[in-house]
């Protein structure tokens, strides 16, 4: 997802770059673009057992970070504060993303006294009428005097974490709000602000929010995108955003596939929150992205899931691809995607680029680039 490529750069990885972690499905939230409000009658609600996650906890050694995060709100799992102290005696990096209506003052105590890292808090505008309008069921004014009361606490316990992680959708219909984020973003204390496009469309009409699609004014938001990120810079915050331009399918995926993976609340393994999205009957409906799972934690261990045929096969197309790179360069995980050092060029072989890739991700946005 956009804000794990965003946060994690370290350049010494381990065997993976990050586990994703459902937690649970459950969302106390009906966000207007979310999967979970299209298709509620469907919607497989659940949350992940202590027993599961203490089962994933066993191969955290292989991975640089934890992201308890999935299709669901993460502070609805009573167990979320045992499951971070767990992670965190893993030695990994831990983070969450919240949409802040349970940052209660004893929540925001426990996150800082396990030394969660990262905090991220989804918005959908900077000011209420935008932003409660898009995600019904949450508020904004109270989500924003929960982080002031965040980095109050953090101040007075001389705690640097947990970072407090923007994580903003990027619409049609929102756009014009970006304008402010940079100072709300000094004003909550976060000095991190990742920009997504919305990549999947639970209904059809939701096309028409997609900023990649709006062909005549692509260049009007990369520029004021890049003009945000310039004056981030003079501000001190860090801000990365996904190209409102659709590309050629590239070759490799932006999900980082060949070194994380995602394990939903009930034990599944995919590659990605988008081939297991917890929805009942999805072969009844179109346009949905196929559910492509490898195993159970609960009946194996990652790295036998990992190293099943099944699996291994699938990553193998895209190691193909990426031997279609000619040079060998450094890529560097960012919020933009794959990108390249300044002082060096990439070569694509682009021959029959859909054609190669698996089913399931032919028709995924996220290959080309948003």
């Amino acid at each position: 997802m956009g804000l794990l490529n965003s946060i994690w750069r370290k350049k010494d990885f381990p065997s993976l770059d990050w586990i994703q972690v459902e937690v649970t499905s459950l969302c106390n939230a009906s966000c207007f673009y979310c999967a979970h409000t299209a298709y509620k009658d469907r919607w497989r609600n659940g949350s992940m057992s202590l027993e599961t996650f203490t089962r994933i906890a066993t191969s955290f050694k292989m991975a640089g970070l934890i992201f308890l995060q999935g299709w669901g709100e993460p502070l609805l799992n009573k167990r979320i504060f045992e499951m971070i102290e767990i992670a965190k005696k893993s030695g990994c990096k831990v983070g969450l993303t919240t949409n802040g209506m349970l940052l209660e003052p004893e929540t925001m105590d426990h996150l800082i006294d396990l030394r969660l890292d990262i905090l991220g808090i989804s918005l959908a505008g900077t000011k209420p009428e935008t932003h409660n309008r898009l995600r019904e069921g949450t508020d904004f004014e109270r989500i924003t005097q929960s982080l002031i009361e965040l980095k109050e606490k953090k101040a007075g316990k001389n705690a640097s974490s947990p970072e407090v992680h923007l994580a903003y959708i990027m619409l049609k219909s929102n756009f014009e709000d970006l304008g402010e984020i940079i100072n709300y973003a000094k004003r909550v204390g976060s000095k991190d602000i990742v920009c997504s496009n919305l990549n999947f469309f639970p209904s059809p009409e939701l096309r028409e929010e997609a900023i990649f699609l709006d062909e005549p004014k692509k260049n009007y938001y990369y520029e004021i995108l890049e003009g945000l990120k310039g004056s981030a810079k003079e501000n001190g915050v860090n801000f990365f955003f996904y190209s409102p331009f659709l590309t050629d399918p590239m070759q490799l995926c932006p999900e980082n596939i060949l070194r994380s993976c995602y394990i939903s609340h009930d034990g599944l393994v995919s590659s990605c929150v988008f081939t297991n999205i917890p929805i009942s009957g999805k072969e009844e409906l179109s346009g949905l992205p196929m559910s492509i799972t490898y195993g159970n934690i609960n009946h194996q261990s990652l790295s036998e899931i990992w190293d099943s045929n099944a699996y291994k096969n699938f990553r193998h197309i895209f190691e193909v691809r990426q031997k279609g790179i000619k040079e060998d360069v450094d890529l560097v995980i960012d919020a933009v995607g794959f990108q390249v050092s300044e002082k060096q060029k990439i070569d694509v072989r682009n021959d029959n680029p859909l054609g190669s890739l698996p089913d399931q991700c032919r028709n995924c946005y996220r290959m080309r680039g948003v």
